[in-house]
């Protein structure tokens, strides 16, 4: 089966779960202001390019209004420059994107700033597949990796599961192992992650509180290290997950995106992990004078970097705000219609030293004092070694580990 054929696999066969578990009122609430809305019939939209911001694009989008689906940006003036995404309201992707490329919107991501350089009409839209709304993210990783467009800073998309779907993930797991069936390259295995996360949802209870938080479609999962083989606790929002770990949102969040391990045994992460994940943890290193703050800000809609600051005076230049309200934001996590990150970066550099006869390697330092008290110079003595490459008594100090 090709892929070009599959997408009709992900239609939906039903829209409401035989084993709710949201009481009908929240159920009815939900369906006010979520739709799972598909295009059963018509998808020739599929294979046609769109003038973005054309005549023919504003009477498409109205035809796509609720529709999921993954689409394509290209860059008319060069082929090679494209962007691909995807959304649960192609429609209301596409007014936004209208906006962005006329200046009437600020960019909230590395790719939309990108994009918004250029004007509107040199571009052309293409809707890859429609698709239902849980299996939207799948099918964009997949188009991800098939096309790998350029225009992208992660080429990793998140899982994210709705609460408002329930229980009703039998399609979705269904579409994206036949997905998985039809993609032998090893560079398609990521759609595992997509599978195993929607698993593990499918068994997940949900309540409001799940849906108490702007972020309430990340899922948490939290592994011990010493034991890979067992299977994780799942939380079904972060709410959830704050008041289970009884640490605070910044803490959580400085865990999952640094990969630190938590009380040296936990590992907590926003999607399901494989075994060999586990060595790209590390512990979270301590207080250290060389160490500083860089912050990551991600836009709060799919976790996309926007911009990085190296350190927390520079943020508050940008956002033109006082230091005290950058520092509370940063504890927080969050500023305005951003997420924020700190990531703890030092300023150390490894030192190698060698027999400056044989190039055979000496020593390695992590960390200028303790060159300084082996080589029994100065600071300004040291800099010039390092720089210069000079031998001194018998020795080469340097920050390349071959000479």
């Amino acid at each position: 089966m090709s892929i070009d054929n599959l997408f009709k696999l992900d239609i939906p066969k039903h829209t409401v779960s035989n084993k709710p578990n949201l009481s009908r009122f929240a159920q009815s609430l939900l369906k006010r202001s979520y739709s799972t809305k598909t295009i059963n019939n018509d998808l020739s939209i599929r294979d046609k390019i769109i003038t973005f911001d054309s005549l023919e694009c504003e009477e498409i989008k109205f035809k796509y209004l609720g529709v999921s689906g993954v689409y394509k940006l290209t860059n008319k003036n060069d082929d090679s420059r494209f962007y691909i995404g995807s959304s649960v309201n192609l429609a209301r992707r596409m007014e936004e994107y209208n906006k962005l490329t006329k200046g009437l919107r600020k960019p909230r991501s590395y790719s939309e700033l990108e994009i918004s350089k250029t004007s509107a009409l040199n571009w052309k839209l293409e809707f890859i597949y429609i698709t239902t709304p849980q299996t939207s993210l799948a099918f964009e990783q997949y188009a991800i990796i098939r096309y790998k467009p350029t225009i992208i800073i992660n080429l990793k998309v998140i899982p994210r599961v709705n609460p408002q779907w329930g229980n009703n993930l039998d399609d979705a797991v269904s579409t994206i192992e036949k997905l998985l069936s039809i993609s032998n390259h090893k560079e398609y295995n990521r759609l595992f992650v997509f599978l195993n996360t929607l698993k593990k949802a499918n068994n997940l209870n949900y309540d409001f509180e799940d849906m108490d938080n702007k972020y309430y479609c990340f899922l948490i999962f939290v592994y011990n290290i010493n034991s890979p083989n067992k299977d994780p606790i799942v939380y079904s929002s972060i709410n959830k997950a704050i008041k289970g770990l009884q640490m605070s949102y910044s803490t959580l969040l400085d865990y999952i995106n640094n990969k630190y391990i938590y009380k040296s045994d936990t590992i907590i992460s926003f999607e399901s992990l494989f075994s060999e994940d586990f060595k790209e943890y590390q512990e979270k290193p301590k207080g250290d004078n060389q160490m500083r703050k860089q912050i990551i800000v991600y836009n709060k809609e799919d976790n996309e970097i926007v911009m990085e600051f190296k350190s927390g005076r520079e943020m508050a230049r940008h956002f033109q705000i006082d230091g005290k309200i950058a520092r509370t934001a940063i504890v927080k996590g969050e500023y305005e219609d951003f997420l924020l990150i700190s990531r703890d970066v030092s300023n150390r550099k490894v030192i190698y030293v060698f027999d400056s006869i044989t190039y055979e390697l000496l020593e390695k330092f992590d960390g200028v004092s303790k060159v300084l008290k082996y080589a029994k110079v100065n600071f300004y003595t040291l800099k010039t070694l390092l720089e210069s490459g000079n031998s001194h008594i018998g020795k080469i100090y340097s920050y390349k580990n071959k000479l």
